[in-house]
């Protein structure tokens, strides 16, 4: 594993990478980054998703949901998470942090790679569950292959005491492996991988508040459980390039079956009036990228 100390500047002009970090980075598939912001960012970013989070802002609309639970209204989340954070707090895409992790993206994907996504997550008190064993691209399927990082912002100290990430080493160059429903429960968002790696392979990461993990969207990656006093909160930037078609369409059977109560909240709140709110998102995100890539990742998404 690759670690490398950066500055504090709003974002840099030079190439922040050397050939061995990014030779270092294909090897591993993740790469560990020191202070990529500030502490004032770090505070300043961490009090805007706690707010977002205790508010349980996009609970209705199927974007903020339990990631290992049942997801059930009355139950204790094992471990919330809020995806599309952009859709309610839009200045964190024009922070510190978004503008020197879109630099590093550039420099590990190329000059193309743009945002993609971004999400939040929190490990509670004492019982935040495990993230299982994953590889993110084993959450869709179709006809494109996709070639991106996550950039994973440690908001407070982490360690293997409140759940730390942890990677395999090379899993980047594997396929899909087998996946299925977290606990064998189709109700659960998470999906577990059960083949293909060996213990031996995992590296921990620990890291300091505003330092952050780069993995890309085939390196299998998981994180304890949280045992401290204290929440622990995550903030992620995704970025890509453009993908590319596949000579025939990828399924996984693991995706056939799941019933997840954050769809069936998500397909109400459209009926109910939602469609505008996601129509009004969708011009705006238009707006912003382009409208020839805006339809590029629709099509990649839909095909």
């Amino acid at each position: 594993m690759e670690i490398l100390t950066f500055g504090r500047s709003p974002h840099w002009e030079t190439p922040l990478l050397s050939a061995s970090d990014l030779a270092a980075f294909r090897h591993d598939g993740f790469l560990t980054i020191r202070q990529i912001v500030d502490p004032t960012s770090v505070a300043a970013t961490r009090a805007r998703i706690v707010d977002l989070f205790e508010n349980r802002t996009g609970r209705e609309e199927g974007a903020f949901f339990d990631f290992a639970g049942n997801d059930d209204d009355d139950a204790a989340m094992m471990l919330p998470q809020l995806i599309d954070v952009r859709n309610y707090a839009p200045e964190l895409t024009a922070s510190v942090f978004y503008k020197n992790a879109l630099a590093v993206a550039r420099e590990l994907l190329g000059p193309e790679a743009k945002f993609v996504a971004d999400h939040a997550l929190a490990k509670p008190a004492r019982h935040g569950a495990i993230t299982p064993w994953h590889q993110d691209d084993a959450f869709r399927e179709g006809f494109y292959a996709h070639n991106e990082i996550s950039v994973w912002l440690a908001l407070q100290d982490t360690d293997a005491s409140n759940g730390c990430l942890s990677f395999v080493r090379g899993s980047h160059l594997k396929p899909v492996l087998p996946h299925r429903s977290y606990g064998g429960n189709e109700r659960v968002h998470a999906l577990e991988c059960f083949d293909g790696w060996t213990p031996d392979q995992v590296e921990l990461c620990p890291l300091r508040a505003g330092d952050c993990t780069v993995h890309t969207n085939r390196t299998l990656h998981g994180a304890g459980p949280n045992t401290s006093p204290d929440p622990r909160y995550g903030y992620v930037l995704v970025f890509g390039t453009p993908p590319n078609k596949l000579p025939a369409p990828l399924f996984h059977p693991w995706l056939r079956n799941k019933q997840e109560a954050r769809l069936e909240r998500r397909r109400a709140w459209l009926m109910r009036g939602g469609a505008i709110v996601h129509g009004w998102r969708r011009l705006r995100q238009a707006r912003q990228i382009g409208y020839k890539e805006f339809m590029r990742r629709l099509l990649s998404h839909i095909s």
